[in-house]
């Protein structure tokens, strides 16, 4: 996302600078994540270059995982950033583990199947 030249951009205009879509636009809009300060005469959202970077700080917030409605607390209070970040980088950890162990057993069962013509079922139990 590079901010251009302009000082304020409509919805559409804006929501093609940022790489992103109106609907979530309007959707940040409605749960107070990203508010554009101003209206056009007609009533139309002017975002600003200053709106660009709260939406990127958004889009990279919610790309780590973070959940849109605890992505607005952790923008109005930064403090909690630091401590946000490190929780969820423990669960995207903890997915990866899972991750790995459902590769491990999906490359068991197909290892099964070519030696033995079937799964062996118990290489997906849980332990």
């Amino acid at each position: 996302m590079k901010p251009g030249t302009k000082e304020t951009y409509r919805v559409l205009e804006f929501a093609k600078l940022a790489g992103v879509t109106v609907r979530a636009l309007h959707h940040y809009d409605r749960l107070g994540l990203l508010k554009p300060k101003q209206r056009s005469s007609g009533g139309y959202r002017l975002y600003t270059n200053r709106d660009l970077g709260r939406l990127e700080q958004i889009v990279v917030l919610k790309f780590l995982g973070i959940p849109l409605k605890q992505i607005r607390g952790l923008l109005e209070a930064e403090s909690n950033l630091t401590a946000a970040l490190q929780r969820q980088q423990e669960i995207l950890a903890e997915k990866r583990r899972q991750l790995d162990k459902a590769i491990r057993a999906i490359g068991s069962a197909q290892w099964a199947i070519q030696s033995r013509g079937e799964p062996d079922w118990n290489c997906f139990n849980s332990s």
